[in-house]
């Protein structure tokens, strides 16, 4: 877990610097701070078990495995957009990449997202 929380950080510091002003590494999680003094926390305990999650003011981004949306087509994926109710389907992450890639992906989205305000 630890090598794998190492490599999102460097994804985070090498690719994302426009939108990534800092970086902190715990034992459970990599925290993000954006450019917009906005958080997100990375959890990935196990393959196919993760959470990214997205706190910006009173709203949260997230997407993660939890096996409670059994009819959402990309279960367990499922993305919180906006809110905790707010439940849709995983259209941002793939099945069968590394979880680097699809750490990718997210970060992909989140600033498209920024750009968009």
């Amino acid at each position: 877990m630890f090598h794998r929380y190492l490599s999102f950080l460097k994804v985070a510091r090498d690719e994302f610097s426009d939108i990534v002003v800092d970086v902190e590494l715990h034992a459970d999680r990599v925290r993000l701070i954006l450019i917009d003094s906005s958080c997100i926390d990375v959890r990935y305990p196990v393959e196919d078990k993760f959470s990214f999650h997205w706190q910006r003011d009173d709203k949260i981004y997230r997407i993660d495995t939890a096996p409670h949306h059994k009819g959402i087509r990309s279960f367990p994926r499922h993305i919180h957009f906006g809110s905790e109710g707010n439940v849709i389907e995983d259209h941002v992450l793939e099945e069968n990449v590394s979880p680097e890639e699809n750490f990718r992906r997210f970060m992909e989205w989140v600033r498209g997202l920024l750009r968009r305000e």
